[in-house]
C-alpha cells in the first residue's frame, strides 16, 4: 500500500522557488557514499552519520533554484531521514493571502530519505550527497534539534524568499551545532553577487517568472551580498561549505564536507546558467516599436482620420490600465505587505499610478461620440495627464545619477520609457491643447 504523503505530495513554493516531494527507492542513502559504520566502543553519538544532499534544477520555475536537505542515518534505530525546509501546503487556511502579503508559513519535515530521493530519480534531477564531518556529540545535538523541529508545535516558520528559507535553514541548522563556525568563515566574504543577479541567472530559461522578478525586486535586491547570505541557494551552499574549515574533536582544522558523490545524475538537462543576462537593447527596442505605433496613431489622428483617435485611444487604455495597475499594486506593497525587498522600487516611476489615469480619461474619449466642448476639455485632460505620466518617467531615470538611486531597472527603463514617450507625442498629436 502507497502511504498517504506519497499519494498526496506536498511541494514547496519559491518566488523562487523550491519543489520537495516524497518518492521511492531501496538503497540506504549513506551506503552509497561510503559512510562507515560506528566501531565497537566508540563513543556516544557515534552511530548517526550526517549528510548533506544538494538537488539541482528541476523543470518548473519554482525549481529552477534547486533544493537541499539534511540526512541523518541511525543505525541503531535503523533509519535514515531526510529533513527538508521546504515545505507548504496550497490547502492551508489562509495561504493566498499570506502569500500576497508577504507572510508566507512553510514548514519542515522529515521523509525516509531513499524514498525521497526516488522522486529526483524519476524527475531527472542531478542529486549529490556528502558527509557532514561532525564530532559524535555535534551529531547527537543535531538530531536532537532535528527531531524537535520536526513536531507540529515547532516545524513551521515564517518564509523570506533570500533571507530564511529551505536552503538558510539547512544552513542555521548546521552553523548552530558547529557553535557560529560557518558564520564566522562566510560572513566577511564579499562575493560581488546579488540577489537580483543570482535571480535573473537561475530563472532566464522563464521569461514571465524572469521579467516579474526584474519588476518587483527593489533597490535592496541590488546590494552586494555575502558567502554567508548567498547560501540562499542550495548549490552556493555546498560550494560554500566545501570551503569551510572547522575545529574538529583533536583541535585541528578539518574540512566541513567530504568528497561530493552524485548519486542521481540527470539526463539531458542543460547546463545552469553562469550569469545573468543583458537583455537591455531587445527591450529598448522593443519599447521603440511600442512607443512607435502609439506616436504613428496618433499622427493618423492629426490628419483628421477619426479611427486614429479610436486606435490610439484603445490601445493606450490597455496599455496605461496595465501598466498602471501593476505600478499602483508595486506602491501599495511598500505600506501593506511585508515584502521587504519590494520596496523602495525605483520602478515605479515607470510604472506609476498616474497612468491610470491616462487609462480613463482614453476611455472616455474613445467612447465620445461627439466632438463638442466636452471633448475639448476632455482633450486638454489627456494632454496633461499624458505630459504627467511621461514626466515621471523621465524623472525617474534622471534621479539615477543621484546616491541611493541605484537599482539596477536598465530593462524596465528600456521598455517602458520609450512607450511613455511614443504615446505623450501621441496624445499632444490626436488631442493638441491649441483646440480650446
Amino acid at each position: 500500500m502507497v502511504p498517504p504523503w506519497i499519494r498526496r505530495p506536498r511541494r514547496a513554493f519559491y518566488v523562487a522557488l523550491v519543489v520537495c516531494q516524497v518518492g521511492a527507492s531501496s538503497d540506504p542513502l549513506l551506503a552509497q557514499v561510503g559512510a562507515p559504520p560506528a566501531p565497537a566502543g566508540a563513543p556516544l553519538g557515534s552511530h548517526l552519520q550526517i549528510s548533506l544532499m544538494t538537488i539541482g534544477p528541476g523543470d518548473i520555475y519554482w525549481e529552477r533554484f534547486g533544493h537541499n536537505a539534511l540526512v541523518i542515518r541511525d543505525e541503531r534505530a535503523r533509519t535514515e531521514i531526510a529533513y527538508n525546509w521546504g515545505m507548504f501546503d496550497f490547502n492551508a487556511e489562509g495561504f493566498w493571502p499570506r502569500l500576497a502579503r508577504g507572510r508566507m508559513q512553510y514548514y519542515m519535515q522529515g521523509f525516509p530519505a531513499s524514498d525521497w530521493l526516488g522522486v529526483y530519480r524519476r524527475a531527472n534531477r542531478d542529486v549529490w550527497v556528502q558527509t557532514v564531518s561532525l564530532t559524535p556529540s555535534e551529531r547527537l545535538e543535531l538530531q536532537a534539534l532535528l527531531t524537535e523541529m520536526d513536531t507540529d508545535a515547532n516545524r513551521h516558520y515564517r518564509y523570506d524568499y533570500y533571507r530564511d528559507n529551505c536552503s538558510t535553514r539547512v544552513r542555521d541548522a548546521l552553523d548552530r551545532v558547529l557553535g557560529g563556525q560557518i558564520r564566522m568563515a562566510t560572513e566577511g566574504t564579499d562575493t560581488g553577487a546579488t540577489y537580483r543577479w543570482h535571480t535573473a541567472r537561475l530563472l532566464q530559461p522563464v521569461p514571465l517568472a524572469y521579467a516579474g522578478i526584474q519588476f518587483v525586486v527593489g533597490n535592496r535586491g541590488d546590494e552586494t551580498i555575502s558567502a554567508w547570505e548567498e547560501m540562499f541557494l542550495p548549490l552556493r551552499l555546498r560550494e560554500h561549505l566545501e570551503d569551510v574549515r572547522i575545529v574538529d574533536a583533536e583541535g585541528q582544522p578539518s574540512p566541513l564536507l567530504g568528497e561530493a558523490v552524485q548519486v542521481v545524475e540527470a539526463v539531458g538537462r542543460e547546463p545552469i546558467p553562469l550569469a545573468a543576462p543583458d537583455l537591455r537593447l531587445p527591450l529598448l527596442l522593443l519599447g521603440i516599436i511600442v512607443g512607435a505605433f502609439f506616436a504613428g496613431f496618433g499622427w493618423v489622428a492629426g490628419e483628421g482620420k477619426r479611427w486614429g483617435r479610436w486606435a490610439l485611444a484603445l490601445s493606450g487604455a490597455i496599455w496605461n490600465g496595465g501598466v498602471g495597475f501593476f505600478g499602483t499594486a508595486l506602491l501599495l506593497s511598500w505600506l501593506l505587505t511585508d515584502h521587504v525587498f519590494w520596496t523602495l522600487n525605483e520602478n515605479v516611476f515607470q510604472a506609476n499610478p498616474f497612468s491610470l489615469l491616462l487609462a480613463v480619461v482614453l476611455v472616455r474619449e474613445a467612447l465620445k461620440r461627439s466632438e463638442g466642448r466636452a471633448g475639448v476639455w476632455a482633450g486638454i485632460q489627456i494632454d496633461h495627464v499624458a505630459k504627467l505620466v511621461v514626466g515621471v518617467a523621465i524623472a525617474g531615470f534622471f534621479l539615477q545619477v543621484l546616491p541611493g538611486f541605484d537599482q539596477v531597472n536598465g530593462e524596465v527603463l528600456a521598455v517602458l520609457l520609450p512607450t511613455h514617450v511614443g504615446l505623450a507625442w501621441g496624445v499632444r498629436r490626436a488631442w493638441p491643447a491649441s483646440t480650446v
